[in-house]
């Protein structure tokens, strides 16, 4: 069973943008559209556990569930959800129905109703561990720190080897400002997964939070050394090491990451990141190429139009600096688009006339 895993409130396991906070979505259509992040959003139709009730209401309900499951796998969350209502109106202790039900809410975006059935499920089967980690993961988002920390303590007293809910425990800790139980947490997190690049990337999270910039690097090039082949957990990695100010490390991450999938997003990362390195020509090239790719990746044409601009190339800059505003008007970096595009328009000499004959 798949399930939700916090990895910090900032932190997105997605391809994250160049520029300001925009996150738009990659090229294969995974999206960061929020500050939020999962592991995936449990699709699997194996029942958590052990459904409460029993008798004629219980078959027919097991029966909702089991049609309930088979929508989800099938991606179809109205289906999902009427049957997981149906099952829960024939039984109201059936617990996997009251977890399914709340995994479609958070799938689908009614957080409160997550989190009202997470809690169904497990005042009806207390050790339904997908639920209290789903119901941790929504309780941290929502700030509610110290009962997030009882939910996931509560868990581990049932199960200490359980290293999503432990990771979790750590980020609420971390979230609440209790930086030294939580760098613990974290030491306990990644022990029981070593090779989960996303245990990392948390505990690197946490150490930026904390100003210890060494030691968060350190944690991301271990993330980038169990990350295998996963192109959006390296733009991931990439990307906090370009905010971390890691350059040589941000741009041979990103040299593997667009080995595995070329695109926009990934090729302007690595464009300021060889910028920072003073290879200008190299950042140049990498932002054409983004630009080439997808016309309409606005951050690249923000980044292109302003190192045209310092090279005196105000035709070109203008030309970018349209094209952002053209892709994202409202765009993070719009206010300062437009303060650019008037500064090259002010600074581009006028055409000479043609001599007369």
């Amino acid at each position: 069973m798949n399930h939700r895993l916090v990895i910090g409130s900032t932190l997105v396991l997605a391809l994250v943008a160049c520029g300001g906070s925009q996150k738009p979505a990659d090229s294969a259509g995974a999206t960061a559209d929020a500050p939020r992040s999962t592991s995936a959003v449990a699709d699997s139709a194996a029942t958590p556990g052990a459904a409460a009730g029993g008798g004629e209401a219980g078959g027919a309900a097991s029966d909702d569930v089991a049609k309930g499951t088979a929508a989800i796998k099938a991606g179809d969350w109205t289906t999902a959800r009427s049957s997981f209502e149906s099952a829960i109106k024939k039984n109201p202790k059936q617990a996997d129905a009251h977890y399914y039900l709340g995994l479609v809410m958070d799938k689908t975006g009614d957080r409160a109703a997550a989190e009202k059935h997470y809690k169904d499920a497990l005042a009806l089967q207390p050790d339904l561990q997908e639920a209290a980690e789903n119901l941790t993961a929504i309780l941290v988002e929502n700030k509610k720190y110290d009962e997030a920390i009882g939910v996931a303590k509560k868990a581990l007293a049932r199960n200490a080897k359980n290293s999503e809910m432990q990771l979790n425990l750590a980020v609420a800790l971390s979230e609440k400002g209790d930086a030294d139980n939580a760098t613990k947490a974290f030491d306990d997190a990644v022990k029981l997964a070593p090779n989960d690049a996303r245990f990392y990337l948390a505990y690197a999270h946490h150490l930026s939070a904390a100003k210890k910039q060494d030691e968060a690097v350190a944690k991301l090039k271990q993330a980038q050394r169990v990350a295998g082949d996963d192109p959006a957990l390296l733009g991931t990695i990439g990307f906090e090491l370009r905010t971390a100010r890691a350059v040589p490390e941000c741009i041979a991450t990103f040299d593997k990451a667009i080995s595995l999938r070329d695109n926009a997003d990934f090729r302007t990362n690595r464009a300021l990141c060889k910028y920072a390195a003073k290879d200008k020509p190299g950042a140049v090239a990498d932002l054409q190429a983004a630009t080439q790719k997808e016309p309409a990746f606005a951050p690249a044409h923000y980044w292109l139009g302003s190192w045209m601009h310092e090279d005196g190339k105000f035709a070109e800059a203008i030309a970018e600096y349209d094209a952002y505003l053209k892709s994202a008007p409202n765009g993070p970096m719009s206010k300062a688009a437009e303060a650019k595009l008037k500064l090259a328009k002010d600074k581009k000499k006028p055409e000479k006339p043609a001599p007369k004959k």
